[in-house]
């Protein structure tokens, strides 16, 4: 009896998907909308740039994850930003956009978008642009590298994590220069580690720095303090075709 009532519902079921169907419609559509890219950000231009007319090397900073939101003075409160406030020269333009979310990753989209506005507004050398990124921005860091791999000359994440698998995208051409400290306790050193490794497997030129003793909090202030980061960086640089 029970296998019976079984078959006459399946029965009524394929009866009302069949039907349905008969109803249905599947179209390719494109879509018209618009997003609106409102990221904010800091532009720092060095000593001289206003009297030259010399192209000038970018470094992208994607800060950490306590300073997303709208306020964009909290973006001053560390990194590469923090130090320009303490004074430090550098011989670079570095554009700083905030991410937007207290919670979610960078949407790199939205920051390519914006990085491409401030080419086309300032004097940049397309061959010589960087990305920099600390935690969160570490990730952003990875994941630019990945989907944008003709865009940067070099890519430094510190305490930041990502997907090994899109790392075959990144480009041959471009170095990697990755920092963690041992005593990670929101980050893995793991997570970098993997990354490197995957990254040497793959032939790319890629090092570690593994920072002993140093924490998640420490890590970012120790790498941006180490005079041979910024003398590796404008050592890099990417055959561009000319705009």
């Amino acid at each position: 009896m029970t296998r019976r009532i079984l078959s006459a519902a399946l029965v009524v079921t394929l009866g009302m998907c069949t039907f349905g169907a008969a109803h249905a419609d599947q179209r390719a559509m494109t879509s018209t909308a618009t997003v609106k890219n409102d990221l904010k950000y800091l532009m720092y231009t060095p000593d001289g740039y206003g009297t030259s007319n010399a192209p000038y090397p970018l470094v992208v900073w994607l800060h950490g994850g306590d300073q997303g939101g709208g306020d964009i003075d909290k973006v001053k409160s560390s990194g590469m930003p923090k130090l320009i406030e303490e004074g430090k020269q550098l011989p670079f333009l570095i554009f700083s956009p905030q991410n937007p979310s207290e919670e979610l990753l960078y949407p790199i989209e939205k920051v390519e978008a914006a990085l491409e506005e401030v080419i086309s507004k300032y004097r940049v050398d397309r061959s010589r642009i960087y990305v920099v990124g600390y935690s969160r921005g570490g990730f952003g860091a990875w994941a630019m590298a990945e989907q944008y791999p003709d865009k940067f000359a070099a890519v430094v994440p510190i305490a930041g994590g990502g997907n090994r698998h899109y790392l075959s995208r990144t480009n041959e051409k471009a170095a990697f220069w990755v920092f963690h400290g041992t005593d990670d306790d929101v980050i893995p050193l793991s997570d970098s580690v993997i990354m490197y490794e995957r990254l040497k497997a793959l032939k790319r030129n890629a090092r570690l720095s593994v920072l002993e003793g140093v924490d998640h909090s420490h890590v970012e202030r120790a790498t941006l303090n180490d005079p041979e980061l910024w003398d590796w960086l404008l050592k890099q640089r990417l055959d561009v075709a000319p705009k």
